[in-house]
This record gives C-alpha cells, sequence and structure tokens, in this order.
C-alpha cells in the first residue's frame, strides 16, 4: 500500500489547486451546482490525502510499534472522518445554512459514524 503515497499527495495537491481555480474563476451566486459539487469534492480529496499523510508520516517517524499497512490504513480511517466532517461543513456553507446547531448535528453524525466505525465491527 505504500507506493499508493506519491500518488495520494499528487492527487492531494491537484485538488487544491482546483480548489484554487474555482475560488478564484467562479462567482458562486452564477455557478452551475456540479461546480459546487466538484468543490466540495476536491475539499473533501485534498483534506483526506494531506491529512492522512500528515497522520502516516508524524505516526511512523515517532511511534514505530506496527506494521506500515496498519499505520496506512488507521491514519487514512481518522483523516477521512475529518475530511467528511469538512465537506458537511462546505456543504452547509454553500447552502448558506451554518448554524451552530446544524455544526453540531454534523459533528455528532460524524462522530457516531466514527465510533461505530472503529467499535462497531468485530
Amino acid at each position: 500500500m505504500s507506493r499508493f503515497l506519491p500518488f495520494v499527495f499528487l492527487a492531494s495537491f491537484a485538488s487544491l489547486f482546483g480548489i484554487a481555480w474555482i475560488v478564484v474563476g467562479v462567482n458562486p451566486d452564477v455557478a452551475p451546482w456540479y461546480i459546487l459539487s466538484l468543490m466540495v469534492l476536491l475539499i473533501f480529496v485534498a483534506i483526506f490525502g494531506l491529512l492522512g499523510l500528515i497522520f502516516y508520516f508524524l505516526r511512523t517517524r515517532f511511534y514505530k510499534r506496527y506494521p506500515v499497512n496498519w499505520y496506512i490504513k488507521t491514519s487514512f480511517k481518522m483523516s477521512f472522518f475529518v475530511a467528511f466532517f469538512m465537506a458537511l461543513v462546505t456543504v452547509l456553507a454553500i447552502l448558506r445554512l451554518i448554524s451552530l446547531f446544524n455544526l453540531v448535528l454534523a459533528g455528532l453524525a460524524v462522530s457516531l459514524f466514527a465510533i461505530w466505525s472503529f467499535l462497531g465491527k468485530h
């Protein structure tokens, strides 16, 4: 699995350039729906890839106890939930539905999904 890490890095940085293009070059008031959904997808991919790589390299640097594949799976699993929460927040921001209640609900949904994912399997 470690041979895919450079591709994750490249995809994450390509996503950052796509996000920059959308932020600079697209008017959100008249943008079609697929541009905004592309932005949500690019934000998810960028956070998922970069945070997963950061977690992986920090964990392998300071805590060498398990095999490399275990570090890759758990690091990217943790970054998935952070990226999923940020994608939900992005959707709420695009739809102009940001409120403390909606953020708490999104955080609760992601937290329950993470708890089920980590502890719900036998």
